[in-house]
């Protein structure tokens, strides 16, 4: 029995001992929501009261103050979530995830969110006082990811923390355009449905679509393998594995005065946006002498996308209007590097990305862009 015993004993003690180191570690990443911290580049002392929530209220004597800190307390409570948000616009989730995401970093590339974001930075003013503030919110992350703790997350993935800059946040931005642009997913399915079952087909689904004035039919529509349905498919593919829930849609309203009890506004704003985890809104609420604002944040935005403060509220809403034109280039018969315009023949612009895979070899992904994009 004592030969038994002993490397139970042994086994139990050492389960015990890794028990409490992994508790020792995970206790060291949690976020810190009381004491003191030493934050570089504050022009005066700023204050973070959570109450019973979680909710950060951070009071500053001036807006940059304030808005620094909150770079540092959203890094602290989202970095991870800020990491991989910034990931879809630049084609980098590969690098996370291995290569079941390389179609999605292909179509967001593809798509010139990180291209117009890098064309953006280089036409800002400096001195833009919104340009000022984003600065100071990054700046708020970047002294997070230096001298703050690691979220478990980069541990668990092997991926290194890496500073925040200008075009995370315009990519960012993007990506929320993006999921606002709801004819890249649905005009190649209604031409479909259209080509396969006929436009009375879009009129059951009441769909109202004006043949005379949309409709030119200017080249011959296949099956299942057409053009629309292949972009549908790559599209549904690209969109299946994305570890970032998109916003599908919103509704608002609002009512006046003259129809309400109180005899105040109502604003009512309801953004459709899938549920994830952590939540996609970061809540938080700023205050100095000359600002004030309670609103949600999303991961890496340094700006309230629905807020409000104690003289106006505002949410957000999308319209579907046709916000998306797809156009049939035709190619040239014997060189595919061209492409047909009203001159002539054009040779497509080729633009080329790294995309960099979890253990696997970078790869080269290059697409073409016509005039038309």
């Amino acid at each position: 029995m004592k030969k038994i015993k002993n490397p139970l004993l042994i086994l139990l003690a050492l389960f015990g001992l890794l028990s409490f180191a992994a508790f020792i570690f995970i206790q060291t990443l949690k976020p810190d929501y009381e004491g003191e911290k030493q934050l570089l580049n504050l022009s005066d002392e700023v204050s973070v009261y959570y109450d019973s929530y979680g909710i950060p209220h951070i009071y500053g004597e001036n807006e940059e103050d304030a808005i620094r800190t909150l770079g540092y307390v959203h890094a602290q409570d989202r970095l991870w979530q800020m990491e991989l948000l910034r990931r879809v616009a630049s084609g980098g989730l590969s690098e996370v995830f291995g290569s079941k995401l390389l179609s999605t970093d292909k179509f967001f590339l593809s798509l010139g969110i990180d291209e117009a974001s890098a064309k953006t930075i280089e036409r800002r003013e400096p001195t833009n006082r919104t340009i000022r503030l984003t600065e100071a919110y990054l700046d708020g992350i970047n002294q997070f990811i230096e001298n703050g703790p690691t979220p478990v997350e980069f541990y668990l993935t092997g991926i290194e923390k890496q500073l925040f800059g200008l075009k995370d946040v315009y990519n960012s931005i993007g990506y929320m355009a993006f999921s606002f642009a709801m004819a890249q997913k649905t005009d190649p399915l209604l031409t479909v449905i259209t080509n396969k079952l006929g436009p009375e087909y879009l009129k059951d689904l009441e769909i109202d679509v004006d043949k005379n004035t949309e409709w030119i039919k200017n080249y011959k529509s296949a099956p299942e393998d057409s053009k629309e349905a292949q972009m549908v498919a790559s599209i549904s593919k690209a969109l299946k594995n994305l570890p970032i829930p998109q916003l599908e849609g919103s509704n608002s309203w609002v009512m006046a005065p003259a129809k309400t009890k109180s005899g105040k506004v109502i604003l009512a704003n309801d953004p459709h946006i899938g549920f994830a985890q952590p939540s996609v809104w970061y809540e938080a609420h700023i205050s100095t002498p000359d600002y004030e604002k309670y609103g949600y944040h999303m991961a890496g935005i340094p700006f309230p996308i629905l807020g409000h403060d104690r003289n106006l509220a505002y949410g957000i809403t999308m319209f579907e209007n046709d916000d998306v034109d797809f156009y049939y280039e035709e190619a040239h018969p014997t060189d595919p590097k061209k492409y047909k315009t009203k001159e002539g023949w054009e040779k497509y612009e080729i633009v080329s990305n790294l995309i960099k895979i979890k253990d696997s070899a970078d790869i080269t992904f290059s697409y073409g862009k016509t005039y038309h994009g």
